[in-house]
């Protein structure tokens, strides 16, 4: 494995690497790796199985959880007897 090779696949496995703690979108990622290939320093060997990882990402339907909103509940100052 050449120099080149070693360093490709780094950036690839950086870039999956950040996109999967978090730290980038997979919508980021996959700009990253665009910009990285154009530049001829991702190789295709290591661009193709992470553009297509990344896009399966980025398809994927996400699911939005809806927390209830609860109502603010109006105290009335004869409530406050409690407190004496």
């Amino acid at each position: 494995m050449t120099l080149k090779e070693k360093k490709s696949k780094r950036k690839a496995d950086a870039i999956k690497y950040l996109v999967d703690s978090g730290e980038y979108s997979p919508a980021y990622g996959l700009m990253e790796a665009e910009r990285l290939n154009d530049e001829g320093k991702l190789l295709d060997i290591d661009y193709e199985p992470l553009a297509e990882y990344l896009e399966e990402l980025i398809n994927q339907p996400t699911e939005q959880v809806v927390e209830p909103v609860e109502e603010a509940t109006e105290t009335s100052e004869n409530d406050e007897s409690e407190v004496e």
